[in-house]
């Protein structure tokens, strides 16, 4: 009896289990198993992307799709003045100098063996060099006892005045050429090019249509300011510098002037034409805002002409707001064929608003309004000054006052 009791327990103990399925353990250890058997090998010199783990007093661990965590020196993370670079987290790029018992990174190599430099050049992989003297040709450089030279154009990404400045410091560089080891050829510029390169590239991600960020202006045409965002070159349009007319850029900005911009357009982000269109007014109130109650229809208003195109006069109303006063609308007395006959740039003048069109922000004024105005005014003044007289005067100097009175109307 209890031999088969016992079987009966059994039995179903055994169905249960098969119901069951494997346990919530054993799922996670074999999804462990299986990314062990998946883990990523790597060789010397190569390239890894990884994710910053704990990071303590002089080792950060490094999440790489390995086995385990890869090592670097805490010292590699921080900038020249101590301060680190990096918090836990971050994503950096940093190359193999090790995988014997463990893996070990670096951001750049400290090659000490003609071997490790050639390695350098053939992946790529940066060096530390300390600069111990220069001449008119560029810097000389110590790479770890080796001898190299960085020349003139490769010191930085900008021009140089004073190569003396780098004496003593400890820089990064890409080698160019190697000829043997106290015959190496350095650049400092081709490893500050990539790392803004993967700089820009990170920032293009980010990027977005009303994103609002500061850059910094980096050159000036007659069309506008090129402003660089951090790697990434934008362009504020001469129309989009300010709610003011502006001619020139150079007029109002600098290079090197630090911009609050806004992003009104993304084409092609890392392309042949890429393009990003910058704007600095739309960070600033729009004076539109306010011209329902400064300007109204029929008001006679007071401006100065800003620019003369073909048909017609702009004239500045208030700070960021225009009006246009037609061709056909400048002058009354005579028929005109350029604006430059009656007006000329920076001149006061006084014009009546015809119509404002809110919407497309546009104003219509008329001079020869004014004129209209001016002249109906004189005759309305000289009749009244007729019929006044005319009550006083005899027959023949009321006709006298009368011609007058008419001639000066324009009507005789």
């Amino acid at each position: 009896m209890n031999e088969a009791n016992e079987s009966h327990n059994i039995e179903e103990l055994d169905k249960q289990y098969n119901n069951d399925g494997p346990s919530k353990e054993f799922a996670e250890l074999l999804a462990e198993s299986e990314q062990k058997e998946n883990h990523r090998e790597v060789t010397l010199g190569e390239k890894v992307t990884g994710t910053l783990q704990a990071m303590g007093d002089s080792v950060a661990f490094v999440d790489y799709g390995g086995r385990s965590e890869a090592s670097i020196e805490m010292q590699e993370l921080r900038d020249e003045d101590g301060e680190l670079k990096y918090n836990s987290g971050d994503v950096i790029e940093a190359y193999v100098v090790s995988t014997e018992g463990e893996v070990r990174l670096t951001l750049s190599m400290r090659a000490s063996s003609p071997e490790m430099l050639q390695q350098a050049k053939d992946k790529g992989i940066p060096v530390e060099g300390k600069v111990t003297g220069f001449n008119p040709g560029g810097l000389v450089v110590n790479i770890s006892g080796a001898r190299a030279f960085c020349p003139m154009s490769q010191i930085d990404m900008g021009f140089v005045e004073d190569p003396a400045s780098y004496a003593g410091r400890t820089l990064t560089f890409k080698i160019m050429e190697l000829r043997g080891r106290n015959n190496v050829v350095v650049s400092h510029r081709a490893y500050l090019e990539e790392e803004n390169s993967k700089k820009a590239n990170e920032l293009r991600k980010q990027l977005a249509v009303d994103q609002e960020l500061t850059g910094k202006v980096t050159r000036l045409e007659r069309f506008g300011a090129f402003v660089d965002l951090g790697g990434v070159e934008g362009l504020v349009h001469v129309s989009e510098i300010s709610h003011t007319r502006v001619e020139n850029p150079n007029d109002v900005l600098q290079k090197g002037q630090e911009l609050r911009v806004k992003i009104l357009e993304l084409k092609d982000l890392g392309g042949k034409e890429e393009r990003i269109s910058l704007s600095m007014k739309a960070m600033e109130a729009d004076p539109w805002d306010k011209a329902t109650e400064q300007f109204k229809e029929g008001d006679v208003v007071t401006g100065k002409v800003v620019s003369t195109p073909n048909f017609g006069a702009f004239v500045e109303l208030a700070p960021g707001i225009e009006g246009l006063v037609h061709i056909s609308q400048l002058s009354s007395g005579k028929r005109i064929s350029k604006p430059t006959e009656v007006v000329s740039i920076g001149q006061e003048v006084q014009a009546r608003v015809q119509e404002i069109n809110r919407r497309q922000k546009r104003i219509s004024l008329s001079m020869r309004a004014i004129e209209e105005d001016a002249t109906e005014k004189a005759a309305a003044e000289d009749m009244a000054a007729f019929k006044a007289q005319q009550q006083t005067q005899s027959p023949s100097e009321a006709d006298n006052a009368m011609a007058e009175a008419l001639r000066r109307a324009g009507l005789k």
